[in-house]
């Protein structure tokens, strides 16, 4: 009975894992690249103050993202562990008339939640993953425009 629980909880841990790891790993690329950015090394060229700011903002849009992945994995462990509990109660019933609508209800209750679930994790994850490129996307638009003038 308790091995669902086992199982949420492992997954639960790998996911903070993961997240602990991805997390670390975009803090020391936002670090490194705002460190490097400061170097003095004047006159700068063009080029470089571009590349140094466009690094920056990728290093900003890494932390962003690492967030939407954190949180994706979150997510997954939750639905994971929704799914489980609902099975697991469904099977522990009998099937008796009375209980069969309750246990009915249980599994369309599971079912839609995790199907909602589902689709707020992947419109959450899209949305984190296309505005953590806005501010490069809007400062490599600004160049161009400044070019054209």
């Amino acid at each position: 009975m308790a091995s669902w629980i086992v199982g949420a909880m492992e997954t639960y841990r790998g996911a903070m894992e993961q997240g602990q790891r991805r997390w670390m790993d975009a803090q020391q690329e936002a670090c490194s690249c705002w460190l490097s950015s400061l170097m003095p090394g004047f006159p700068l060229s063009e080029r470089e103050v571009e590349r140094r700011i466009d690094g920056g903002l990728l290093a900003g849009a890494s932390i962003w993202q690492a967030q939407a992945d954190i949180q994706r994995g979150l997510l997954l462990a939750v639905e994971k562990l929704w799914t489980e509990m609902g099975r697991n109660i469904a099977r522990q019933w009998p099937d008796d008339a009375p209980i069969a609508a309750v246990r009915q209800a249980l599994e369309v209750g599971c079912a839609s939640g995790a199907a909602l679930s589902t689709a707020s994790r992947q419109a959450g994850h899209f949305a984190a993953t296309n505005f953590s490129g806005i501010p490069l996307k809007a400062a490599r638009d600004m160049r161009r425009v400044l070019r054209q003038t």
